[in-house]
C-alpha cells in the first residue's frame, strides 16, 4: 500500500493516552498531523479495513508478496533458540504471557477500559480515544512508529476540529508556530497521568499485547522490545532550525528538507509538535522507558 502524502484538510484528529506507555502519544500526535494536512505520508484511500485482534498484518513498509509465487506449506512451530531471547527483559515479576488472571484477547476493551479510568477521567478518554479493538490498534501503531507512516485505518483516535497553519517567508512555505499549540492539551493530559501509572497499565496487560504481537506475524518476537525500540527512535529526534519550510509538488504539504521528510514517522511526530511540546514529550518518554527497562 503505497504512502500518500497528507491533505491539508479542515479537521484534524485527536487522540488518547493507552496503556503502551507513551508511544501511543506519539501516534496520535501523528494521525492528528496527518488528519489536519501537515507534511506527513498517509495511508492510500480505499475502504479502511476492520481491525481485528488475532491475526496477521502487513508493516506499513512491508515488501509485497508476489501472488503468481504458490504459498508455502505451513511449517510447524519452531522452539525459541537462546539469541531469540528479549533485548530488553520486562521488570521483575511482570508475566510475559499466558497470564490466567486475564481476559480473552477478543474480550480484553472492557476490562482495559475500566483500568484505563483509574488513572484518567473517562471524559477525557472518551473525548480523545477509539478503545474498539484496543491491544491490535496499540501493537499495530507501536509497530510502525520506527517505520515510515503508521496506518490511520487502526488509529485509536478521534477527530477534532484543526486546520494546517502555513506562512509565507518571501517565497518560502513555512510551518506556523500556531500549530504546535494544538498538541498542548494532550501533551498536558499525558503528563498529568504519569509514567509510572501509565507503565503499571502497561505492564499489567503486557501478555495481550505479547498474544497480539505475536499472532500478527511476529512468532518469535518480542512486543516489549519493539515499545523500547519506538521510545528510542523517539528520543533520537532531531530538534530542525525554525521556521520549517515546507513544499507543496501537488496538493499536499511535505517538509522541503529531504533529510526530515526521510525520518520515521515517530522522529516526525516530535517535529510536529514543536520544540516545547517535543521536549516535554522527551522527558515523559525517558520517564516511562526507566520504569519499563528497571
Amino acid at each position: 500500500m503505497p504512502p500518500r502524502r497528507p491533505q491539508n484538510t479542515a479537521s484534524g484528529s485527536s487522540w488518547w493516552l493507552i496503556a503502551i506507555v507513551a508511544i501511543a502519544i506519539a501516534a496520535g500526535l501523528y494521525y492528528w498531523w496527518q488528519r489536519a494536512g501537515g507534511p506527513s505520508p498517509e495511508s492510500a484511500g480505499g475502504p479502511a479495513p476492520t481491525a481485528q485482534s488475532g491475526g496477521p498484518y502487513a508493516p506499513a513498509d512491508a515488501p509485497e508478496k508476489d501472488a503468481a509465487k504458490p504459498a508455502d506449506e505451513p511449517k510447524p512451530p519452531e522452539e525459541e533458540k537462546p539469541g531469540d531471547g528479549p533485548k530488553h527483559p520486562l521488570p521483575a515479576g511482570v508475566t510475559k504471557e499466558g497470564d490466567p488472571s486475564l481476559p480473552e484477547l477478543a474480550k480484553s476493551d472492557a476490562p482495559i477500559l475500566e483500568s484505563l479510568t483509574g488513572i484518567a477521567p473517562r471524559t477525557d478518554l472518551g473525548r480523545f480515544g477509539n478503545i474498539g479493538d484496543f491491544t491490535r490498534r496499540v501493537v499495530i501503531t507501536v509497530d510502525n512508529l520506527p517505520r515510515e507512516r503508521v496506518p490511520a485505518q487502526y488509529s485509536v483516535v478521534q477527530r477534532i476540529p484543526g486546520v494546517l497553519a502555513v506562512g509565507k517567508e518571501g517565497e518560502a512555505i513555512v510551518l506556523k508556530p500556531e500549530n504546535y499549540r494544538r498538541y498542548s492539551a494532550f501533551v498536558g493530559f499525558a503528563e498529568s497521568v504519569g509514567a509510572k501509572q501509565l507503565a503499571q497499565v502497561y505492564l499489567r496487560y503486557y501478555p495481550l499485547f505479547q498474544q497480539e504481537y505475536r499472532a500478527m506475524g511476529y512468532p518469535k518476537g518480542h512486543f516489549h522490545d519493539r515499545v523500547i525500540e519506538a521510545i528510542d527512535d523517539m528520543l533520537s529526534a532531531p530538534t530542525p532550525a525554525e521556521p520549517i519550510r515546507l513544499v507543496q509538488p501537488k496538493v499536499y504539504y511535505v517538509f522541503e528538507d529531504p533529510a526530515l521528510e526521510s525520518l520515521s514517522a515517530g522522529r516526525k511526530i516530535m517535529i510536529r509538535v514543536g520544540p516545547e511540546n517535543a521536549a516535554r514529550l522527551k522527558r515523559l518518554l525517558r520517564e516511562i522507558r526507566a520504569e519499563l527497562t528497571r
